[in-house]
């Protein structure tokens, strides 16, 4: 073999290594799209199980006085700059998408699909 070759090929090794290693830093979640999921529900219609196959299991679960229960589903978008390792944590800004699903029985009564700010999320979704 010519040292070209060798010194070529250690090259490429490197970069591959190197490429494996940055993408094995980022973290692979599940992408949910909780918008336009909860567009698919259809209060009246919509079932218990059609819910579960649209979104999952909840992340809460709340039984209300009248015996109806809300399943809250939540995921947190943070921006590019929050993204950043080490610093983000005091950068950029989050956003909140939750649904709130009622189900009354086997049925859905009510999808409501909101957008929160920080503020907004860690005051329980209530506005100034």
């Amino acid at each position: 073999m010519s040292m070209p070759f060798k010194k070529n090929g250690l090259i490429v090794f490197l970069l591959i290594a190197l490429s494996a290693a940055v993408v094995g830093c980022f973290r692979h979640e599940p992408v949910r799209h909780l918008a336009s999921d909860a567009g698919l529900v259809v209060p009246g219609k919509t079932t218990r199980q059609d819910v579960l196959v649209f979104f999952g299991e909840p992340d809460e679960r709340q039984t209300l006085a009248s015996g109806e229960e809300v399943w809250i589903y939540s995921q947190v978008r943070k921006s590019l700059m929050r993204k950043t390792p080490m610093v983000g944590n005091r950068l950029g800004s989050e956003e909140y998408d939750v649904v709130n699903i009622s189900l009354a029985g086997d049925l859905v009564t009510s999808c409501v699909y909101r957008m929160l700010d920080e503020g907004e999320f860690k005051r329980g979704g209530k506005r100034e």
